[in-house]
């Protein structure tokens, strides 16, 4: 689910998007610190809101311009799901491949990120 929603006037507008895979970046506190993050830390940030701005959106109801604040949620998910973990980003200047480890669990319960959903676990075999 994309939710929008307007810091000056309280509009909110939401979106259902259907998807079989999610892209998730990992986030740049990992790189300073440690060089290590959990799969749990990357998926928060992923429905972590963000503010828009200089994005030249107007609001449907005050018409006022880059005043958003943008989650993405789960709502459902699929019966199968794909976590693509993004392994580059873009600097100022050029393009970089992160060299950090992720650790990824033999177990993970996927149902804190989808209060909607049947419950999904993680498992390798």
């Amino acid at each position: 689910m994309n939710r929008l929603e307007c810091k000056k006037c309280g509009f909110k507008s939401y979106a259902f998007d259907n998807f079989m895979d999610l892209s998730v970046h990992i986030p740049r506190k990992a790189i300073r610190m440690t060089g290590m993050i959990s799969l749990r830390e990357c998926l928060e940030s992923f429905i972590t809101p963000e503010r828009m701005e200089e994005c030249g959106y107007k609001c449907k109801k005050c018409k006022a311009v880059d005043n958003f604040e943008k989650e993405l949620t789960v709502y459902r998910f699929p019966k199968i799901l794909v976590v693509h973990l993004k392994r580059f980003y873009n600097s100022a200047m050029r393009r970089e491949k992160l060299n950090t480890t992720v650790e990824i669990p033999l177990t993970y319960d996927f149902s804190h990120l989808a209060p909607n959903s049947s419950k999904i676990c993680l498992k390798y075999t």
